[in-house]
């Protein structure tokens, strides 16, 4: 086991993934039927510091080229989706800590072994109080909340006359809260993504203070090339990320199963059939041009903000719709491998069976609705994109 956290990192998240990958085969059973990551699994990727790729260096984080991310959420999920998903979902809390002082950011985050868990939706209400802030509310969705230590959790915040409504002029902030305040209602009885655990949680007024509330106009208090990525686009290209780690093990396992089944009578094997020649030649060519595509518009950005450069809508636009794009597509060719596949693809024993009920549901996400398109083509086409985290 690693010491610290800034140990953790003298490898490539890639790797760290693919030491990650037997150990997520293996419990892929238990993490299916505990409906949240097996225990020692968990173990494993806090010992490998996935869980942290989002925190500075100093506290255990990545802080370089984030392609490598997505090489090991693609890694994760081709193993077992809930773990590409999971720690995925950790970056995007720890994200979140780039809007925190430094003192609060080393306070939430001091701790190797901890997890991290969010939720995006502003489904709680944050009262002005001396001091800070009591919040109250319940969130659906909250992605391995079981496993997590601290949570961030967004809020309308009310009192000093602002609205107490959403809508115009809502003051909307995140809000750092522990694991003990936190109530896990069990709600999560799912297919697709079922060993993410992602229950509903709730708050009953618990006192946050000031320095533990942020929104997305905060100051950063860590400036660095990777505190100045965009939030938006790189969770949306993350997300798609996952999807084509589904979509490989949905491909690699179809392959695998052309050699092992032999079709008994006359007709022709798996792997003589006209049609899974086709879906498998299909397969090979979209994902490695999906996720080039994928990996090259995330480079650009990253190399503007080596430089210390503005990002365009058009640069951005092309993270957002390579995300999108490689996303529907890696959807789309899950489902032509399950239908092509036949029988085969009814039973668990399989690879493929999961896959076709979690890329769907990896899909569900908001981060990657068609709507993300649009706002790319406006861009290319000249006009704003007026959506609220397109350049976030």
């Amino acid at each position: 086991m690693h010491e610290s956290a800034t140990d953790i990192m003298t490898i490539l998240p890639s790797d760290a993934a693919k030491e990650v990958y037997e150990t997520a085969v293996s419990h892929r059973d238990e993490t299916e039927d505990l409906r949240r990551l097996a225990p020692k699994l968990v173990d494993h990727i806090k010992e490998t510091g996935l869980f942290r790729l989002g925190l500075p260096r100093f506290l255990g984080g990545w802080e370089d080229n984030p392609v490598e991310l997505l090489k090991s959420y693609e890694v994760l999920s081709s193993s077992e989706a809930a773990v590409g998903w999971s720690v995925w979902n950790n970056h995007l809390a720890c994200t979140f800590g780039r809007y925190l002082d430094e003192d609060s950011m080393r306070e939430i985050y001091n701790d190797p072994s901890h997890v991290y868990a969010n939720s995006a939706r502003p489904e709680g209400v944050a009262e002005i109080v001396p001091g800070g802030y009591n919040v109250s509310g319940r969130w659906t969705l909250v992605s391995g909340c079981q496993i997590s230590d601290w949570f961030v959790l967004r809020c309308l915040v009310t009192g000093k006359g602002l609205p107490s409504t959403l809508g115009p002029g809502a003051n909307l902030k995140l809000f750092f809260i522990p694991r003990e305040a936190i109530e896990i209602i069990d709600t999560w009885h799912v297919g697709g993504l079922r060993g993410t655990g992602s229950h509903d949680v709730k708050v009953d007024n618990h006192f946050v203070k000031e320095a533990y509330a942020v929104d997305f106009d905060s100051p950063v208090a860590i400036d660095n090339p990777y505190s100045r990525l965009p939030i938006g686009c790189l969770n949306a290209a993350g997300n798609a990320a996952i999807a084509l780690g589904i979509f490989k093990a949905a491909m690699d396992d179809l392959i695998r199963i052309c050699f092992e089944k032999i079709t008994p009578g006359k007709n022709p094997d798996l792997r003589d059939r006209d049609r899974i020649q086709s879906v498998v030649a299909k397969s090979k060519t979209l994902l490695s041009s999906m996720r080039c595509q994928l990996h090259n518009s995330v480079s650009v950005l990253w190399d503007e903000s080596v430089n210390g450069n503005t990002y365009t809508d058009k640069q951005l636009a092309d993270v957002w719709s390579a995300s999108i794009q490689a996303a529907t597509t890696a959807r789309s060719m899950v489902t032509e491998i399950y239908a092509a596949a036949g029988t085969v693809s009814l039973y668990t024993e399989n690879k493929i069976e999961r896959a076709h009920r979690d890329v769907h549901a990896v899909l569900q996400h908001g981060i990657v609705q068609p709507h993300w398109m649009n706002q790319a083509g406006m861009a290319y086409l000249g006009i704003k994109p007026k959506g609220a985290m397109f350049r976030i």
